[in-house]
């Protein structure tokens, strides 16, 4: 019985030293499994962790290029609203000012300049800030300076410390006092040829002109130089047109001995009134034509009436009284003229209503034609007539003098002796003797 016994617990023992190994080899292989598993918990965290970063990454480029796109858009915003404002005028100066504006604009410049290209080297055609108007006196040789490397070469330039670069030409800053510490220039080209140069000056930042401001810059540099040559392709037709008017007038003048040149003084007259007057310059070349004009109804006056060498009667003074009304129906149908033929038709009414043809009085008369009646007055009265020799100068502003509140518009005269005692009003027998 106590073999069996013995038996039986040894046959126990052995059983459960195997369970136990059992056991054991279980739970190695649950701790390599948990190793394993760590492991892989461990990678995982770090992939995590990457891609936390490169969300993080991907976030910033996301809105750093939110940021440019917003700019871009904006910038090409303000660049076609400046172009429409550049193209919005034929004048070429306005059109200049207009571009050194936008530029000064889209790049946070403290001043600019715009350069054209004059026989061999370049002219300061216009400028912004306080000494402008000592730089636009100022010409280049070919290659000389800043802007004149980059009308050579056909390359844009940005220099954010002037006083490291030897291509700046120090010696035009001494002669306006001025002082450049950064600028950026880029060419004026059309089509294939540099026409001038657009330059920035004085970033108003510390970071100076950066590649944005160039490619900037640069675009609108091309919107500039087709708005230049429109503009100068319109001064040309303009200055072709004018002298076609001075022709036609001075032809129409010569027609009588006693009136060669009588528009074209006429005309300096108007204009010297109109300076003094604040005119617009479209109001201005307005009134250059109407005064160019105002006689071109003679053209339908006989020259027996025109060439008399006496007073005219009754009837025939009637007949030249329809000269404004003459005037205006052959320059009708022209529409450009249409803003200045009232300058025509009316120069012949009075400030008090006794004039003609319609009997105008006061501001009923259009301005063009109450400057033009005092232009007109003071050449007819310092010019020899038939009937009798000329008036003196003080003559003259004595007899307009007493007509101001009559015939004159009394304020228009006032800015006609303002612009007589400043000299840029006088006489022809003045002129002649000059």
């Amino acid at each position: 019985m106590g073999r069996q016994r013995q038996s039986k617990e040894a046959k126990s023992i052995t059983a459960l030293e195997e369970r136990i190994k059992e056991l054991e080899r279980a739970l190695e292989e649950k701790e390599e499994e948990l190793l394993r598993l760590k492991d892989e918990l461990r990678k995982r965290d770090q992939q995590l962790k990457d891609l936390h970063h490169d969300v993080k990454t991907l976030g910033a480029q996301c809105i750093t290029l939110m940021k440019e796109s917003e700019r871009q858009i904006k910038q090409l915003q303000l660049l076609l609203s400046l172009a429409a404002k550049i193209n919005s005028s034929l004048e070429l100066r306005s059109v200049l000012v207009s571009i050194l504006r936008a530029a000064e604009e889209i790049t946070n410049a403290e001043a600019s300049s715009i350069l054209l290209k004059s026989g061999e080297g370049l002219s300061f055609e216009v400028a912004t800030g306080e000494k402008a108007d000592k730089l636009v006196k100022l010409t280049l040789k070919r290659g000389e300076g800043i802007a004149g490397y980059v009308a050579e070469t056909g390359k844009p330039v940005i220099i954010n410390d002037t006083s490291k670069d030897s291509r700046h030409k120090k010696e035009i800053d001494e002669v306006i006092g001025f002082k450049t510490r950064n600028l950026l220039a880029v060419p004026l080209r059309l089509n294939d040829e540099v026409i001038g140069v657009l330059e920035v000056i004085n970033k108003r930042d510390d970071e100076g002109f950066d590649e944005a401001d160039k490619s900037d810059l640069m675009l609108l540099a091309e919107l500039s130089a087709i708005a230049i040559d429109k503009a100068r392709r319109h001064e040309a037709l303009q200055e072709l047109f004018l002298n076609s008017i001075r022709a036609l007038t001075a032809a129409l003048d010569a027609r009588d001995p006693y009136t060669r040149g009588h528009s074209e003084r006429v005309t300096q007259f108007a204009l010297a009134i109109a300076e003094e007057l604040s005119l617009s310059e479209e109001e201005k070349k307005n009134l250059e034509l109407a005064a160019l004009l105002h006689d071109i109804g003679k053209v339908g006056i006989e020259d027996a009436i025109l060439k008399k060498p006496g007073r005219l009667s009754p009837e025939e003074y009637e007949l030249m009284k329809t000269h404004p009304e003459k005037g205006y129906s052959i320059l009708r149908f022209i529409k450009q003229l249409e803003p200045l033929l009232c300058g025509v038709r009316y120069h012949h009414e009075h400030y008090d209503g006794s004039g003609y043809p319609a009997g105008l009085n006061g501001e009923e008369i259009p301005l063009y034609a109450r400057i033009i009646a005092i232009a007109d007055i003071f050449d007819a009265l310092t010019s020899d007539r038939p009937y009798r020799p000329r008036f003196t100068e003080h003559e003259a502003i004595r007899i307009m003098r007493e007509e101001a509140g009559r015939q004159l518009d009394p304020e228009v005269f006032e800015a006609f002796m303002r612009a007589y005692e400043k000299g840029k009003i006088r006489a022809q027998s003045y002129q002649d003797e000059v």
